[in-house]
């Protein structure tokens, strides 16, 4: 196993790997049962409300990211300190948070989703403090921190949803008990564990302003991948009705589930992947990246088979009897995920090579195609236009993730040539 800067031994890849797995699937099940329980509880309506108000402040949210979690944990030369990457954590989450109450205030959505997106944006915004402490563990290649976080975050925020959604019945304050859960976490562990042993100097704005210059693509990117998730929620919400919203939302929360199993694997591999590149290694990046490919379209395979087999009696399970029928949107959903994890697992290994620039205008087409795709479809044949939106933007991103991805390597072994 190689050894990290320091001399220090990683935990292994698959240790790394079984860590992430529980703590994603501990969180998928506590975002899953926030929808259980928004369907039960409250019905199809405040499901979609529900889900409105994350769709609308996730693109928001995700510029402000910048995927600083990505830059911080592949620099793997530690040119900034941490101080540095924080503080332009939080100045653009600061400017997310308005711009995302602006987008509610101006919306024209009754007050109960307006409170609901703002809430939201908050929830969101502690998600995305909390994601540059994992970026410290992540380098330090300590995944089963950042599992202990996620298994935390998840618990505590579908407890705190779903005690104060028994007791009130309302939308807002439960997803105001969801903020407070999110915030407890990251104060009480995600601060202290990630900053362990970091040193607490500032390079100052010089250095804050080069990060944001390096991140602001990735940022873009992010917003990019949200859109594109989120479009045809959009579509659905104007042409079909919040409680179709609320449908989709609940049967596509599968897709979601096994992205987060993607990006247990990108994120363990992230770090190797980045010291391959670095040092030129591109026998082993090409190696595990291929690995990874294959496992990403394994399991949205399995989706399909789970979904065909299960698909009735699991959404009457977790929602109500009358989700049933949507069995079929739910096998469509899981086939047009073969195609989205794998778009997923190349912007990961992108990343890995530092191929930041290109995903921009790689994204904006695959957006652009969703949004194409959602609104001819969805009016035309319903639901089941946006399973067919989400493929179409995936072999998009697909055939652009591949291009970008050769021609880095080719620039990568040019020079190696050359000197022999």
């Amino acid at each position: 196993m190689d050894a990290l800067p320091g001399g220090t031994r990683p935990p292994s890849l698959r240790g790394n790997f079984a860590w992430t797995i529980a703590g994603n699937t501990v969180y998928g099940a506590g975002q899953w049962a926030i929808l259980s329980l928004l369907a039960k509880l409250g019905g199809g309506e405040m499901l979609g409300q529900y889900a409105l108000a994350v769709a609308i402040a996730a693109p928001p949210a995700m510029l402000s990211h910048l995927n600083l979690r990505a830059v911080l944990a592949t620099d793997i030369k530690r040119c900034y300190p941490f101080r540095d990457y924080l503080a332009v954590r939080l100045g653009a989450t600061a400017v997310s948070l308005a711009v995302i109450a602006a987008i509610a205030l101006l919306s024209g959505y009754g007050g109960t989703v307006q409170a609901a997106i703002i809430l939201m944006g908050l929830a969101l915004g502690a998600e995305n403090v909390s994601d540059l402490y994992y970026a410290l563990m992540q380098r330090r290649e300590r995944m089963d921190q950042i599992a202990r976080s996620m298994i935390a975050r998840g618990v505590t925020s579908a407890a705190a949803l779903g005690i104060t959604l028994w007791l009130t019945r309302s939308l807002l304050w439960s997803v105001a008990a969801l903020v407070l859960a999110r915030l407890a976490v990251l104060a009480a562990y995600d601060r202290p564990r990630g900053t362990a042993g970091e040193e607490r100097g500032s390079a100052g704005i010089s250095a804050r302003w080069a990060i944001f210059r390096t991140a602001l693509p990735l940022g873009v990117s992010l917003m990019l991948v949200s859109l594109t998730a989120n479009v045809p929620r959009y579509a659905i919400e104007a042409k079909l009705g919040t409680r179709e919203l609320g449908a989709f939302a609940a049967v596509a929360s599968f897709m979601t589930a096994g992205a987060m199993v993607i990006n247990a694997l990108g994120q363990s591999a992230t770090p190797r992947l980045a010291r391959y590149f670095a040092e030129r290694d591109l026998r082993r990046f090409r190696g595990l990246s291929l690995r990874l490919l294959g496992l990403s379209a394994a399991l949205g395979a399995a989706g399909v088979a789970g979904a065909a087999l299960l698909g009735g009696f699991v959404l009457s399970l977790l929602y109500r009897p009358e989700y049933a029928a949507y069995n079929g949107l739910f096998v469509a959903v899981m086939g047009a995920s073969v195609l989205s994890y794998t778009g997923a697992m190349l912007g990961y290994i992108m990343t890995s090579a530092r191929a930041f620039a290109p995903q921009m205008p790689l994204l904006a087409a695959t957006a652009a195609t969703a949004a194409a795709a959602s609104w001819i479809l969805i009016p035309a044949i319903g639901l089941h236009g946006a399973p067919a939106a989400v493929a179409l933007a995936a072999c998009v991103q697909i055939g652009g993730a591949v291009w970008v991805l050769s021609r880095t390597m080719l620039k990568l072994q040019a020079p190696a040539e050359a000197a022999a």
